[in-house]
């Protein structure tokens, strides 16, 4: 996992072929990014939505194989829990979905505007809880990415 300004974004290139695309788009785009899914560069897609934040019982933990994932909050704040799929228990994996539920414990991070956090396939999270009492409405972008072994 990687959490970071949006302006060290460029620090990172070097981790992934297709980040220089990101980069890219974060300035092509970014600011006027309109809700849905938007193909970035070959199989890598941005998806914005719009939301509201829940309460961390309505939460749940969950990871990618396929895909890594880049999430910037555009518009408020959300708390995401955050661990090791290692310590947890693993649900049935979904391969069309690239999507496999977990149950465990998390620490918190706060995932505000100016900031992107990457999860890479080991990085469960739990995206979309308030912090706090109220619950906010997020707009917020996410990047998927191929993990290397599955770039054409």
């Amino acid at each position: 996992m990687i959490y970071d300004s949006l302006e060290n974004f460029k620090i990172y290139l070097g981790i992934h072929p297709y980040f220089k695309y990101i980069l890219k788009y974060f300035k092509t785009y970014f600011s006027d990014a309109p809700l849905g899914k938007h193909i970035i560069y070959d199989n890598m897609i941005a998806i914005v939505s719009e939301y509201k934040l829940k309460d961390i019982l309505e939460g749940f933990i969950e990871c990618h194989r396929k895909y890594i994932d880049i999430q910037v909050v555009l518009n408020g704040m959300e708390r995401i829990g955050v661990c090791n799929i290692n310590s947890c228990k693993k649900e049935e994996y979904d391969e069309e979905r690239d999507f496999q539920k977990l149950t465990g414990n998390v620490d918190f991070i706060l995932l505000k505007k100016g900031y992107f956090v990457i999860f890479f396939p080991q990085d469960a999270h739990m995206p979309q809880i308030k912090n706090g009492e109220k619950a906010d409405v997020v707009k917020k972008l996410v990047i998927k990415v191929p993990v290397v072994d599955n770039i054409k």
